[in-house]
């Protein structure tokens, strides 16, 4: 029989053009996803169906990086000690530096080779990780869950707060949210009742949805959250009954385990570092707590520094796989492909959609106003510090050189 379309096969759609798929690609490598989930975003996102030869034809047209082609070994080693150079206490194994030079640099280097040149680079790091003490632990069970946004869990951290730095009136608290299944969204905060409640209806405008049931610990500041989520549940869930499934639990915080376990890997990650490399600017003389200064361009600059590394550290754990457990129930995919498509890990979205202006509403019950509440310093001396940080030529923000961005800026600032 005569073909007269002229087309054999499968239909595979349209084929992006280059500088749509180039980036697609590279954005893949980046974060390391595996064959056939490139395959399915291809899919999905540009409706590009192709098999695994293809995708390794276009890899290789792209020069596509891979841990099966990795760069020359001087190239390795010199990404390698750099992360080791960060890492100020020497908490990060070789997963995280692998994986750290991935999203960084968009280059996949062997985990086996970052190993062999993380333990040449500092050979005490493994045994500094892991000392041999074994704490008594809680007794540990399994999670589970209908779907995402079925529960989220919120926590505040306050390991570079003020009661935590003791540098006077300066300190940075930071205001996590994760999703029972995994994923995290994450921001430094101040502290009280009408900016938790702000952070909240952040969280809930970001996400377009809030969860049926939120959880915290028993702190004083989640009064305010607690009373806006439950009236978001009353007006736009109201069939489903606080007897059948409550829309708010306070539990201590030893207990909120899915969200206070994350913040030892923040600290694990950078937090220590963080605080350690502020402690030493202290130590050193060039912070002086009485002087306002000195106080608001700390509040102006490490906020913004923190919140950098908090943005590393939600995309890190958000595109990283959970390791594979017999006993686990929960899905192991990275936590920012369950969300995307539950539907595929035998979950349901259990998200509530929330209307912006219903959200408006909310904000204006607060008792301050959200532009208020955020605002880390007086806003003539945010001028100031703006004019200050583009005359030095805006500086990567970075907790390694934080200390020397602040003390080119503070001699502006005291000039003027």
């Amino acid at each position: 029989m005569v073909n007269k379309t002229g087309v054999n096969g499968i239909n595979n759609g349209t084929k992006p053009p280059d500088d749509i798929l180039e980036p697609a690609l590279r954005d893949f490598a980046r974060r390391q996803l595996s064959v056939k989930t490139r395959l399915a975003e291809l899919s999905r996102k540009y409706g590009y169906v192709i098999t695994k030869n293809t995708l390794g034809k276009l890899n290789r047209q792209f020069n596509i990086p891979s841990v099966r082609h990795p760069p020359p070994l001087p190239v390795i080693t010199a990404l390698v000690a750099d992360k080791i150079d960060e890492d100020v206490l020497g908490l990060h194994g070789p997963t995280t530096i692998q994986r750290q030079i991935a999203r960084e640099t968009g280059i996949p280097v062997p985990r086996d080779t970052v190993r062999i040149l993380a333990h040449a680079c500092d050979p005490a790091g493994p045994e500094r990780r892991f000392p041999g003490r074994k704490k008594k632990l809680k007794p540990r069970g399994q999670l589970k869950a209908v779907g995402i946004m079925e529960e989220v869990h919120c926590d505040g951290h306050e390991k570079l707060g003020a009661k935590a730095l003791m540098m006077g009136d300066v300190g940075i608290a930071i205001y996590a949210f994760r999703d029972h299944t995994g994923e995290v969204r994450v921001r430094h905060s101040r502290s009280g009742n009408p900016l938790i409640g702000h952070v909240y209806l952040d969280f809930v405008e970001r996400t377009g949805k809030t969860p049926i049931q939120l959880t915290f610990d028993c702190g004083t500041e989640t009064g305010r959250m607690k009373a806006l989520h439950e009236e978001l549940r009353r007006q736009l869930l109201p069939e489903l009954t606080e007897f059948e499934r409550p829309p708010t639990v306070a539990m201590k915080s030893t207990d909120n385990i899915p969200i206070e376990s994350c913040w030892s890997y923040w600290q694990d990650y950078c937090g220590r570092n963080i605080k350690a490399v502020i402690l030493h600017g202290h130590a050193n003389g060039w912070f002086a707590s009485a002087n306002r200064n000195h106080v608001h361009l700390f509040q102006w600059l490490w906020s913004r520094i923190v919140q950098t590394h908090l943005n590393a550290f939600q995309d890190y754990w958000n595109t990283t796989p959970r390791r594979r457990q017999v006993e686990k129930l929960l899905p192991t995919a990275a936590p920012e492909m369950v969300a995307a498509y539950p539907e595929e890990h035998q979950l349901e979205d259990c998200g509530i959609p929330v209307p912006k202006d219903l959200i408006q509403q909310l904000r204006m019950h607060l008792a301050l106003p959200r532009e208020e509440v955020m605002r880390w310093v007086p806003d003539d001396f945010d001028v100031l510090a703006e004019a200050a940080y583009d005359a030095i030529g805006a500086p990567t923000l970075n907790f390694r050189t934080g200390w020397d961005t602040f003390k080119e800026m503070i001699v502006l600032i005291e000039a003027l």
